[in-house]
């Protein structure tokens, strides 16, 4: 009995150092941490900036960091991708960036986004941070879990044409979307997200109305404003989701026809004005010139009166009978009443003394 109570009492012993190990020291598995991701400030207007710092990331990874709405929870299509920015994890496995605040497609509660890029080696990742975009909306987070069985039996935009349109106003549009539940169970308050955006994708976010209940075989109808920046123009698409799998999308135009028609009378007219102003500036130009030459030489000359032309001459030569050497015959007095004719009469109208020294013989002209 005693050799068995002390057989009990050594193996006691025994066992109280074992028992009094630190559990640190206790080899196991150790898990690593959770990345995390931090925002400063942490809400901020639309425009803005903020910065944005992570840690236990894996190092050499990169990682993409956006502003989502909903909470995130479908991933980035709640998420502002235009103004995502990468940012690359540094062998500390820490990371800093800035990014600029923007709107997200999805109502708040809203959260800074990082998630490590697909195609790298190491496992993916994702961690959010709480964010306040300030003045945008906020609703409540609604997940899509099952696809719903819906159509769109209408859709049209309507408006426009306003006079303040033309001239460069703010262009306004009204979206009017007809929604039918396909399904056989109600469609309870389904997201209706909403953009529009001047090339081929709907990225700038619409304020869009609460869809409610829609039973089945009950087609809704839903108004969304359109709004534009002043002065648009050109073709702009208008589009989205309803229950985040039915797609809807259209488009129109506009053109601030009055005032293009305003720029373009203002370029002829400065056109104009530049023409006279030339103009002007010619005439000055004459007046300094003429200024500048003497009186004598600006007198007029006088008048002479009537000049015989050569044609006169030939017309009298081709009705004057000629000799039969084939010279012509002139009579003097004949063709001076020929030539006063061509001139009207006038009795003045002919120097006596050039026709003379015209009608002298050769070698008299000179006596």
């Amino acid at each position: 009995m005693r050799i068995h109570a002390l057989a009990v009492l050594l193996a006691a012993g025994l066992a109280v150092p074992a028992s009094a190990v630190p559990a640190q020291a206790v080899p196991g598995v150790i898990r690593a941490a959770a990345p995390g991701v931090g925002v400063q400030p942490t809400g901020a207007a639309a425009g803005t900036a903020a910065r944005v710092r992570g840690s236990e990331w894996t190092p050499g990874t990169t990682v993409q960091i956006q502003i989502c709405g909903a909470g995130a929870v479908h991933g980035s299509a709640d998420c502002d991708t235009e103004r995502g920015v990468t940012a690359m994890v540094a062998p500390t496995g820490t990371f800093e960036a800035g990014l600029t605040v923007g709107a997200p497609p999805a109502a708040c509660p809203c959260v800074v986004r990082v998630a490590t890029m697909p195609g790298g080696t190491a496992a993916p990742a994702t961690a959010t941070a709480p964010f306040t975009v300030e003045g945008h909306r906020v609703e409540r987070i609604v997940r899509d879990a099952v696809p719903v069985r819906a159509d769109v039996v209408g859709m049209e935009i309507v408006g426009g044409g306003e006079r303040g349109e033309l001239f460069g106003g703010t262009p306004r549009r009204t979206l009017v979307l007809r929604i039918r539940n396909a399904g056989p169970e109600p469609i309870v308050d389904a997201p209706l997200v909403v953009g529009w955006g001047a090339g081929a994708t709907a990225d700038s976010p619409l304020d869009a109305p609460a869809t409610g209940t829609l039973r089945p075989g009950q087609t809704a109808t839903y108004r969304v404003p359109v709004q534009l920046p002043p002065a648009s123009f050109g073709r702009f698409v208008v589009g989205g989701r309803y229950a985040g799998s039915v797609p809807f999308e259209s488009s129109f135009s506009t053109y601030p026809w009055g005032l293009l028609g305003v720029n373009l009378l203002a370029a002829l007219l400065l056109l104009l004005g530049i023409r006279l102003a030339l103009g002007r500036r010619a005439a000055a130009r004459r007046r300094r010139r003429l200024a500048a030459v003497p009186a004598a030489s600006r007198q007029a000359a006088p008048d002479t009166g009537p000049v015989v032309e050569v044609t006169d001459l030939i017309g009298y030569l081709d009705s004057a009978a000629r000799s039969p050497s084939g010279a012509y015959v002139v009579d003097r007095d004949e063709l001076i009443g020929y030539l006063e004719g061509r001139r009207g009469g006038a009795a003045d109208a002919v120097d006596l003394e050039a026709l003379d020294r015209f009608l002298a013989p050769a070698g008299e002209e000179g006596r």
